[in-house]
């Protein structure tokens, strides 16, 4: 059985390896982790479910139904739900067949009736009543047969109409009551959720935090900390809040959400094409927020959940592009008057070869070449340096795939993927990070790479442009509690790419 990886299945199916991690995030799909590699793949069955998955977005099945359909061997279920959907569309047809005759009728009128001054009684509502009166429905008539670019080609028009239901809205920091529910152990959805949702509507209940925080929100998102998955939610509390035993406190910092009324709407197309934000992997994750979940006035039954009257807006976790706070900026300017205590010129001859990366030496450059992903660095120095310290690499690539480690950190340029994006992992924890449009160069033209370990943020400079600057990594609050042990530093490259290396200088720092 063949196995695919990531960026094939993305390139063959037009599908951001974001928006894969996502249907796996959500239970929709499951990939194979192999040993010494680095990224997930797929197996054939898998490949065959995304197919599917692919063609019922298209077809604007939502992704909770999506996720019932996969889940059922009943075929008349399964039709069921394909006839709702049908019924829906027709009213929406309906709907629009109707404004627009409504539209058509008052150009003939004003064509028939008005002056070069638009005489405003012909748009009063006995002239809106009369006209809308006169209308009868549309039929509606679909072709039998529907080519792929006209499919795609209304996709991305229905597309385009449902981002005028986005809103981008802020959270504030708050504390957080939590209850995390497993999946039972045929990993249904569900009962986790039903039960996480009766466990929080009795704590409102119990505690009568309605009336001690009447401000409260209710958040609800998969939880991948149990082997079989899970429900989390929250719930606002007052500050020295108790909470009962099967609930913990959290801290939460605030944030950025674009918010939508249900899972229909694709926020990871949405946040790859937008100028103003990208998505904050910092965060909780795709949440829905459960707005008056007990209908305050006349609660309903334990047993029913958080059911009733009830209103949800699914919630993805966001950050502007590219926007600094003017502590960021005192962090930076800081960081960059700071006087090296020690700078090493490498020597490329003498770097260690650590895995089968092919290469070899011409006019004192090093050139790399790796077939395949490696999952670690591929050439390392001799001499192991100390953190904080800057890292100043000049190459090139003819592909993709410029790779610099330190400890766990990798940052990564010309990401296979998505061009575009940067990939930089954290130094103590290896945690994957993404930042869009600022990770593309230039293929066959040198770079200076730039990357300064700081002890209060990390940043990233190509030919003298910062790209990316962070002071939330993990790693921070390890420099400050114990320290990082001494370590080489690592540059690679993968997936077929040949990366040519002149220079190699670390700068430690105080």
């Amino acid at each position: 059985m063949g196995l695919h990886t990531i960026r094939k299945v993305s390139l063959e199916y037009s599908v951001s390896a974001r928006m894969l991690r996502y249907y796996e995030q959500i239970g929709l799909l499951e990939s194979t982790r192999i040993k010494d590699y680095a990224y997930r793949v797929y197996d054939e069955t898998a490949i065959k479910r995304l197919a599917l998955i692919i063609l019922l977005r298209k077809l604007q099945i939502p992704v909770k139904q999506i996720i019932h359909i996969l889940a059922n061997q009943d075929a008349l279920a399964v039709i069921e739900v394909f006839k709702r959907n049908i019924e829906e569309l027709d009213e929406r047809i309906t709907a629009l067949s109707s404004v627009r005759s409504i539209l058509a009728r008052f150009v003939d009128e004003m064509h028939q009736k008005a002056d070069v001054r638009l005489k405003l009684d012909l748009l009063n509502d006995k002239t809106m009543l009369a006209v809308a009166g006169s209308l009868s429905f549309s039929e509606n008539k679909i072709g039998d047969k529907v080519s792929p670019e006209e499919l795609r080609q209304a996709d991305e028009r229905l597309r385009k109409q449902a981002e005028e239901h986005l809103r981008i809205v802020y959270r504030l920091p708050s504390m957080v009551a939590v209850i995390t529910c497993a999946h039972d152990e045929n990993g249904e959805d569900w009962n986790a959720r039903r039960k996480a949702e009766a466990l929080v509507k009795r704590f409102i209940e119990d505690t009568n935090l309605y009336r001690l925080k009447p401000d409260l929100r209710v958040w609800g998102f998969t939880d991948g900390k149990f082997e079989r998955g899970g429900w989390t939610m929250w719930v606002t509390v007052p500050d020295g809040f108790v909470v009962p035993p099967s609930f913990t406190l959290k801290q939460y910092h605030g944030g950025l959400f674009a918010a939508y009324p249900n899972w229909d709407f694709d926020f990871t197309a949405w946040s790859d094409e937008s100028e103003l934000y990208e998505w904050n992997h910092q965060q909780c994750g795709t949440a829905e927020e459960y707005f008056n979940p007990f209908n305050i006035y006349g609660f309903t039954h334990i047993e029913s959940g958080l059911g009733g009257a009830m209103y949800t807006d699914v919630l993805y976790p966001i950050k502007e592009i590219g926007k600094m706070t003017d502590k960021q900026k005192g962090k930076i300017t800081a960081l960059e008057k700071a006087r090296p205590r020690r700078v090493t010129d490498i020597d490329l001859t003498t770097m260690i070869k650590t895995n089968d990366i092919e290469i070899h030496y011409e006019n004192g450059m090093l050139i790399m070449h790796k077939d395949g992903d490696n999952g670690s660095r591929s050439m390392t120095t001799r001499e192991v340096f100390t953190c904080p310290l800057r890292i100043t690499l000049r190459a090139k690539t003819d592909d993709t795939n410029i790779r610099l480690q330190y400890h766990q950190g990798i940052v990564l340029i010309n990401w296979e993927h998505e061009r575009d994006t940067l990939v930089v992992f954290d130094v103590a924890t290896g945690q994957f990070n993404t930042y869009k449009k600022r990770g593309r160069v230039p293929v066959n033209e040198f770079v200076d790479v730039e990357w300064t370990i700081g002890r209060e943020i990390m940043t990233l400079k190509i030919n003298g442009e910062l790209r990316h600057a962070g002071d939330d990594y993990p790693y921070i609050e390890a420099v400050k509690e114990n320290g990082l042990p001494p370590a080489p530093v690592g540059i690679s490259t993968a997936f077929g790419s040949t990366v040519t290396v002149t220079s190699l200088t670390i700068a430690e720092l105080p």
